[in-house]
Protein backbone atom coordinates (compact mmCIF):
# COMPACT_ATOMS: atom_id res chain seq x y z
CA UNK A 1 0.00 0.00 0.00
CA UNK A 2 0.97 3.76 -0.60
CA UNK A 3 1.50 6.04 1.71
CA UNK A 4 -1.97 8.32 1.72
CA UNK A 5 -2.16 12.14 1.05
CA UNK A 6 -3.51 14.11 4.27
CA UNK A 7 -6.84 14.69 2.36
CA UNK A 8 -6.80 10.77 0.91
CA UNK A 9 -6.48 10.09 4.80
CA UNK A 10 -9.21 11.96 5.47
CA UNK A 11 -11.38 11.12 3.05
CA UNK A 12 -11.03 7.33 4.00
CA UNK A 13 -12.04 8.53 7.90
CA UNK A 14 -14.93 9.84 6.14
CA UNK A 15 -16.01 7.10 3.70
CA UNK A 16 -15.84 5.01 7.01
CA UNK A 17 -17.44 7.28 9.06
CA UNK A 18 -14.91 7.64 11.98
CA UNK A 19 -13.91 10.81 13.43
CA UNK A 20 -10.23 12.08 14.15
CA UNK A 21 -10.62 11.96 17.79
CA UNK A 22 -12.49 8.48 17.66
CA UNK A 23 -9.06 7.26 15.17
CA UNK A 24 -6.78 8.98 17.26
CA UNK A 25 -8.54 7.26 20.63
CA UNK A 26 -8.41 3.45 18.55
CA UNK A 27 -4.74 4.13 17.22
CA UNK A 28 -3.21 5.29 20.63
CA UNK A 29 -2.16 8.53 19.03
CA UNK A 30 -2.68 12.34 20.10
CA UNK A 31 -5.70 14.00 18.45
CA UNK A 32 -3.14 16.64 17.14
CA UNK A 33 -1.11 13.77 15.81
CA UNK A 34 -4.51 13.13 13.93
CA UNK A 35 -4.65 16.57 12.47
CA UNK A 36 -1.26 17.04 11.15
CA UNK A 37 -1.61 13.97 9.26
CA UNK A 38 -5.15 14.78 8.13
CA UNK A 39 -3.77 18.58 7.02
CA UNK A 40 -0.51 16.71 5.06
CA UNK A 41 1.47 18.21 7.90
CA UNK A 42 3.28 14.95 8.85
CA UNK A 43 3.70 11.64 6.83
CA UNK A 44 0.61 9.29 7.16
CA UNK A 45 2.01 5.99 8.56
CA UNK A 46 1.01 3.28 6.16
CA UNK A 47 -0.33 1.33 9.08
CA UNK A 48 -2.91 3.94 9.81
CA UNK A 49 -3.92 3.74 5.89
CA UNK A 50 -4.51 0.52 6.45
CA UNK A 51 -6.44 0.97 9.58
CA UNK A 52 -8.52 3.22 8.39
CA UNK A 53 -8.88 1.08 5.25
CA UNK A 54 -10.38 -1.96 7.93
CA UNK A 55 -12.36 0.67 9.95
CA UNK A 56 -15.10 0.92 6.63
CA UNK A 57 -16.40 -2.12 7.21
CA UNK A 58 -16.06 -2.84 11.16
CA UNK A 59 -16.91 -0.22 13.60
CA UNK A 60 -14.11 0.81 15.95
CA UNK A 61 -16.31 -0.76 18.97
CA UNK A 62 -16.51 -3.75 16.87
CA UNK A 63 -12.39 -3.67 16.60
CA UNK A 64 -11.76 -2.77 19.83
CA UNK A 65 -13.39 -5.99 20.78
CA UNK A 66 -11.82 -8.22 18.66
CA UNK A 67 -8.13 -6.56 19.52
CA UNK A 68 -9.40 -7.24 23.01
CA UNK A 69 -10.43 -10.77 22.32
CA UNK A 70 -6.46 -11.30 20.48
CA UNK A 71 -4.69 -9.86 23.61
CA UNK A 72 -6.17 -12.01 26.05
CA UNK A 73 -5.78 -15.13 23.55
CA UNK A 74 -2.01 -14.30 23.32
CA UNK A 75 -1.77 -13.45 26.99
CA UNK A 76 -3.29 -17.52 27.28
CA UNK A 77 -0.88 -18.88 25.15
CA UNK A 78 1.84 -17.11 26.86
CA UNK A 79 1.20 -18.19 30.46
CA UNK A 80 3.01 -21.65 31.65
CA UNK A 81 -0.28 -24.37 31.76
CA UNK A 82 -1.63 -24.97 34.72
CA UNK A 83 -1.54 -28.52 36.53
CA UNK A 84 -4.54 -29.82 37.97
CA UNK A 85 -4.72 -30.45 41.57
Amino acid sequence: MRTLSGAEFAALLARAGVGQAAFAQLAGVTPRQMNNWCRGRATVPVWAGLLATVLRDHSPGALTITLEEATIMVEEAQSPAREST
